[in-house]
C-alpha cells in the first residue's frame, strides 16, 4: 500500500526537491522531529518551545490564521518514488518517512489545532543524515528558539566523527560535549540521563551548560587539564561526579534541590579545580574514594535557596564556588590540626 500525493519538482543546483501539499496530520505522523526520540509527540514536548507551539494553535484557531510558507522535510532513500510524467509523489505506507528540518513548531501548532490543516511541502531526497543536520542548523541557527544544546548534540553529524580525542585541531568544544554525551550514555555514569541534550527543560543539566563550564578546564593548550590525556579527563570528572553524587546523594536525588540545576552545577564546576586539588594534595592521588573523603569534609553544604545565591547567572555560580571553596580550605585546615594533633 502507498500513499500518492500530486508534487512538482524543483532542481536548485543539482539537488532535486519535490513542492506538494499535505495534510499536517500527514507530515505529524509520518515525520520525524529528532532521529533521537523516538515517540513524536514527546519529540515536540522536549526539544521545542511548548509557548510557541501553543501560540501557533491560538493563532490558527482563535485568529483564523494561515501559514503561507513551506515546511521542509526530508524524505529518506528508498522511502519514495515520483513519476515525473504524472507528477506524482508515491511514498511507502510507513510512520517515519524521514525528518522534519524545518518547521517543527508550525507542524505541532497546527496539528493541535486542526489535524487536517494543509501545509505546503517542500522535500529534499534522500540528503544524508549529516547534510540534514548541516541543513537543520544553517536554515535555524538565526532563529528564535532553537536551543544550543540541540546544535553540540548535531555535532557529530555536521563534523564527523572523531577517533583520536588527543589529535591536533580538536576543539574544547568537541572534547567537552564527548564527555557529556559519554557520561549522559554510559548506564554506570553518576550523570546517566542527566544531560539533557535537545534542548528540552527538566530535571538535571543542559548540554550547552555542561560544554560552556567544561571547555576550560579540556581546552588542549591553556586548559587547566591540558596536562593530561583525553581518556584521562574523561575519568577525572567521572570520578569527580560520582563522588558528588555519593556525598550529597540525598541532595542529588531530590528536584527540588538545586545542586543539578544551573546554580548549583556551575558552583560545582567553578569549584571543581580546587577541590581537585586538595584531593592531590591530601591523598596523592585522584581516585573515588579519596574524592569522597575530601567532600565529606563538606558534606553538610546545603544545595537549596536558603544557602545559595539567587539567580543562575555567572556571578551566582561564581559566588557558590567561593562558597564550596571557603568550607572546603577551612575544614582542611582543622582536619590538618587534628592530624598533627595525633
Amino acid at each position: 500500500m502507498t500513499i500518492q500525493i500530486p508534487a512538482f519538482q524543483v532542481i536548485q543546483n543539482n539537488i532535486s526537491m519535490l513542492v506538494f501539499v499535505t495534510t499536517v496530520k500527514m507530515i505529524y505522523e509520518r515525520f520525524d522531529v529528532s532521529r533521537r526520540i523516538d515517540d513524536k509527540k514527546l519529540g515536540y514536548q522536549r526539544s521545542f518551545s511548548k509557548t510557541r507551539i501553543k501560540e501557533i494553535k491560538n493563532y490558527i484557531n482563535q485568529e483564523q490564521g494561515i501559514i503561507p510558507n513551506s515546511i521542509l522535510v526530508n524524505i529518506d532513500e528508498g522511502k519514495f518514488d515520483y513519476q515525473e510524467n504524472d507528477n506524482l509523489l508515491i511514498l511507502e505506507d510507513t510512520n517515519s518517512l524521514g525528518l522534519i528540518i524545518d518547521g517543527q513548531h508550525r507542524v505541532n501548532g497546527c496539528y493541535d489545532a486542526n489535524p487536517d490543516f494543509k501545509l505546503m511541502v517542500i522535500a529534499t531526497l534522500g540528503l544524508s543524515v549529516k547534510d540534514q543536520a548541516r541543513l537543520f542548523v544553517t536554515i535555524n541557527k538565526t532563529q528564535k528558539g532553537v536551543p544550543a544544546s540541540l546544535y553540540l548534540d548535531l555535532m557529530n553529524l555536521l563534523e564527523g566523527d572523531i577517533e583520536d580525542f588527543d589529535g591536533e585541531g580538536v576543539s574544547a568544544e568537541r572534547r567537552g560535549r564527548e564527555i557529556a554525551i559519554r557520561l549522559n550514555e554510559t548506564d554506570e555514569s553518576p550523570l546517566y540521563e542527566l544531560i539533557r541534550t535537545t534542548g528540552e527543560s527538566g530535571f538535571g543539566i543542559s548540554l550547552n551548560e555542561f560544554v560552556n563550564q567544561i571547555k576550560d578546564y579540556v581546552e588542549p593548550k591553556t586548559g587547566k587539564l591540558a596536562n593530561y590525556g583525553f581518556e584521562q579527563q574523561y575519568k577525572i570528572f567521572e570520578i569527580y561526579f560520582r563522588a558528588v553524587k555519593a556525598v550529597f546523594l540525598e541532595q542529588w536525588d531530590n528536584p527540588k534541590s538545586y545542586i543539578l540545576k544551573t546554580v548549583g552545577f556551575g558552583g560545582l564546576m567553578q569549584a571543581f579545580y580546587e577541590i581537585f586539588n586538595v584531593v592531590m594534595q591530601k591523598h596523592k592521588m585522584f581516585n573515588t574514594e579519596n574524592t569522597i573523603k575530601v567532600l565529606e569534609l563538606i558534606q553538610d553544604f546545603k544545595f537549596d535557596k536558603d544557602n545559595l545565591p539567587s539567580g543562575g547567572g555567572f556571578k551566582a555560580q561564581e559566588k557558590v564556588a567561593e562558597m564550596l571553596e571557603s568550607k572546603l580550605k577551612k575544614a582542611v585546615r582543622e582536619d590538618f590540626v587534628v592530624m598533627i594533633g595525633d
